[in-house]
């Protein structure tokens, strides 16, 4: 791809990850609350049934409002990424091509591995399509940035020695 966003998308990029994860958690409030204090009644050694942990706690949201918090959460995760993804760094040329390409086929096979594992070993975790996306582009960004600085520190290396 010939053609980026500008720098300043990256930025943007992240805005929306931070808005994202804020909106995840305000979706997962009520999930939280029931297990603090299921682990607050196993901690004081009362059973659930006479704590009734369940009942107790009024929900902040319905269902539907939580999973739409989850929906809209999950569409500015993926947008944020894709923003950060697709812009320019402040120096763009054949190296940051290459580690692009690297850290693009790297994260494609570490998130199916880690997709495996989690398959395998638990059955529980449910893994629809979009959150291997999503997953992919969290792995890109780490390994992308790692790969960055550590050819960036290796060329400071060479140059300091000459």
């Amino acid at each position: 791809m010939k053609t980026y966003l500008p720098h300043y998308f990256k930025r943007i990029g992240i805005l929306f990850v931070s808005i994202a994860f804020i909106l995840s958690c305000i979706s997962g409030v009520d999930d939280f609350r029931k297990g603090f204090m299921k682990g607050y009644t196993e901690q004081q050694g009362l059973d659930e049934e006479s704590a009734k942990v369940d009942q107790s706690i009024t929900p902040y949201f319905t269902k539907e409002e939580s999973d739409m918090y989850a929906n809209i959460s999950l569409f500015f995760s993926i947008t944020g990424f894709f923003l950060y993804l697709f812009s320019k760094e402040k120096i763009d040329d054949e190296f940051m091509q290459h580690l692009r390409l690297k850290s693009m086929l790297q994260a494609f096979i570490v998130s199916w591995i880690i997709y495996g594992t989690a398959k395998v070993f638990s059955s529980i975790i449910p893994m629809d399509g979009i959150y291997i996306l999503q997953m992919q582009l969290i792995v890109y960004v780490i390994l992308f940035q790692r790969n960055k600085n550590k050819e960036l520190s290796e060329e400071e290396e060479i140059a300091l020695r000459n």
